[in-house]
């Protein structure tokens, strides 16, 4: 059976962050077994209105106004405009985000007589159910988001979250994120020699203030005094001058190396020692997918999200988020027992190979649309 899916997403290619990333990668696998994927998504300058990219059908459709009030009705007015454009292209509509999309897709369904799917991309302070307790309007917003006809939560805590917002365990499955363990998998780095000495401690993701980078600054000058570490912070952000100043502030500069955003990580994660994800907010994170698929032993913060991934002391190591020693004691035991860190870095690429790859979770969400699209009885928590 072919499939039919649209995705409405916030961004799309060519931006490229967490969500944007995994419904990227959950899209081209669907593709690649024959399916069809559309996605709705927000205009980019300089980028066509259509265009197909990996076998994907992009639609730039959604214009907002960019500030004030009116954002977050011409999001939805305009996304609406486009699903109702594409009504005839799919079956069933998949948001990755789930604020203005699931707002969208809420006042769509029964109008387009199609099963809908939203999947929170975030928990805690950043998320969506947090967000849309601080906008105006979020009782009618609420309303119309559980118009939608199921939900998927990729952590814990975003389980908790949409039980709260009032979501029914018939409507909530528990699901997660992908990564591709073929092409994320341990092995030799092309830009080993590009980069600064060993030992290696390599952040990944987005510079901003849900990634809590400064409490991991804060703790390199105590690293530092016991090991001659180098940090790596791959990605850019809102954030990349004022950690530049922290470091100087803090006489770290000089072993804190900014390397800006890279097409495929891969390669630098392979050149890692150890990973550290110190975020105050995650869904699942994809750079620790990744990280865990190459084998890097990971320091993680103890946050939802993170704790469905990282097993303390097996598969990695937990810290709280603001604990600036707990951080410095965690990155230093990293790289200082090394045999241990390797056997955490084995079981956690066991652990991804058994139950995140972009397989295994594609083959959940085929079995979660064809039974939405078969009429969808009362589904228990996990059941695909």
């Amino acid at each position: 059976m072919m499939l039919r899916i649209c995705y409405c997403i916030s961004h799309y290619h060519p931006i490229a962050s967490g969500a944007e990333r995994q419904a990227h990668r959950q899209a081209v696998e669907l593709v690649r077994r024959g399916h069809r994927v559309h996605v709705l998504t927000r205009a980019v300058a300089d980028r066509p209105e259509c265009e197909e990219v990996d076998g994907v059908a992009i639609w730039r459709q959604i214009r907002p106004v960019e500030l004030g009030p009116g954002f977050g009705l011409s999001f939805v007015a305009t996304l609406c405009r486009g699903l109702w454009r594409l009504r005839r292209e799919f079956d069933v509509m998949h948001c990755h985000q789930a604020l203005w999309e699931a707002v969208a897709s809420g006042v769509m369904c029964g109008r387009l007589g199609k099963p809908s799917v939203v999947q929170p991309a975030a928990g805690g302070e950043f998320g969506e159910v947090c967000q849309l307790g601080r906008t105006r309007g979020r009782g009618l917003l609420r309303r119309w988001i559980l118009h939608n006809s199921h939900f998927v939560a990729i952590s814990g805590q975003i389980e908790q979250e949409l039980r709260e917002l009032g979501v029914p365990a018939a409507r909530l499955t528990r699901l997660a994120s992908g990564v591709d363990t073929v092409e994320f998998a341990p092995g030799s780095s092309s830009v080993e020699h590009a980069l600064p000495p060993r030992p290696r401690v390599m952040f990944l993701g987005r510079l901003h203030a849900q990634k809590n980078l400064r409490v991991l600054l804060q703790a390199w000058p105590a690293v530092r005094r016991d090991v001659p570490a180098v940090l790596l912070l791959v990605g850019d952000g809102p954030d990349s001058e004022p950690l530049r100043e922290l470091a100087r502030t803090l006489g770290v500069a000089d072993s804190v190396c900014f390397l800006g955003p890279v097409a495929n990580p891969r390669d630098y994660l392979r050149a890692a020692d150890a990973f550290v994800l110190p975020s105050v907010a995650e869904g699942m994170s994809n750079s620790l997918l990744e990280a865990m698929a190459v084998g890097v032993p990971a320091a993680v913060s103890r946050i939802g999200g993170n704790d469905d991934l990282v097993r303390h002391e097996e598969s990695g190591l937990l810290v709280d988020a603001g604990d600036v020693a707990g951080w410095s004691r965690a990155i230093v035991r990293l790289l200082t027992d090394q045999a241990r860190a390797r056997q955490m870095g084995r079981a956690a690429r066991e652990l991804v190979e058994q139950r995140f790859s972009i397989t295994e979770i594609v083959d959940r969400y085929v079995a979660l649309y064809e039974w939405l699209l078969a009429g969808g009885g009362a589904s228990s928590s996990g059941s695909f």
